[in-house]
């Protein structure tokens, strides 16, 4: 949890205030802290060194909103350790002074902030920075960690489960779809139409039309619009076309460069590709860890 996250600006729109923040409203605590409570909850936790603030905060560069989050779900936001201090009567210092269920609006001197690796420029036109924090609820960071580990534990063994049945699930699909059983280097080809010349090899530019599936006929990735269309995975910021590279060069997975060696120009083809030749235990969203791939690949050219 770096330092620069606390005061890093996240600019994602500029609203403005109907009211003003005026400077003279806020007190200023013993440690030199700039705040004015909005919602106060004296019998709530307060929080201390090594708590988290789950909450939401919004960031004013003086009258206008730069950042607001308050509308969002609330989340772990800053580590109130000493080590994430930059300078006194800083948010650190003032998250200090809240409790549980509290709204508070803190004012930063633009001067101070501009002195340290917060994102805030010296050239900025206005004399403070205002952040309003609430306070949703508290955690510590060892149970952030704890329950972080968890996950990834949880995770792991949901990986093992489907690395433990991908053999079968390749040899059901292969029996089911009156695929040979013999595989080319790791790979199973099924080839649906011959090219002519020689295949490709390594150092050749290929250019290869593909459809991306799992072996529930889930696609996740195409060269092709029509296909991209049909399956609800048009990007119009995208250009459909042949994708182009070089074998040998490790640009694609393995599984992939294998499976254009087996084409000549012109020819195509539905590849299985098993996850050690793809993503192995990675989890890429719609491609879970040791997850079997299929390709549909059509070679439109060779370039020696």
């Amino acid at each position: 949890m770096k330092k620069n996250i606390l005061l890093t600006l996240c600019i994602s729109s500029i609203m403005m205030l109907n009211a003003q923040n005026k400077i003279e409203d806020f007190a200023i605590s013993n440690n030199g802290v700039m705040y004015k409570i909005e919602k106060a909850n004296p019998e709530g936790q307060r929080l201390k060194e090594g708590d988290v603030v789950i909450g939401r905060f919004a960031v004013y560069y003086g009258d206008t909103l730069i950042f607001d989050g308050m509308r969002n779900p609330a989340q772990p936001l800053f580590p109130v350790t000493q080590q994430n201090n930059m300078f006194k009567g800083d948010l650190i210092d003032g998250l200090k002074l809240m409790h549980q269920g509290e709204t508070t609006m803190f004012a930063f001197s633009k001067d101070t902030m501009a002195k340290y690796p917060t994102g805030i420029s010296k050239d900025l036109k206005v004399d403070y920075v205002f952040y309003r924090v609430s306070v949703d609820s508290i955690t510590t960071i060892a149970e952030l960690q704890r329950q972080e580990q968890e996950q990834r534990n949880l995770a792991r063994l949901k990986a093992d489960s489907l690395k433990d049945i991908e053999a079968s699930l390749i040899a059901d699909y292969i029996k089911n779809n009156d695929w040979s059983r013999k595989s080319v280097d790791g790979i199973f080809v099924k080839h649906l139409q011959s090219g002519k010349g020689s295949k490709a090899k390594d150092g050749d530019k290929v250019k290869i039309n593909y459809t991306g599936q799992l072996l529930d006929g889930t696609v996740f990735d195409t060269s092709i619009e029509t296909v991209a269309k049909q399956h609800n995975k048009y990007n119009s910021a995208r250009k459909y076309e042949p994708l182009e590279f070089t074998i040998g060069k490790r640009q694609m997975i393995p599984g992939f460069e294998i499976a254009a060696k087996q084409l000549n120009k012109g020819g195509k083809a539905i590849v299985l590709i098993p996850s050690e030749l793809a993503y192995r235990d990675r989890d890429l969203g719609e491609i879970k860890p040791y997850s079997p791939l299929l390709f549909t690949i059509e070679l439109v050219d060779i370039v020696k």
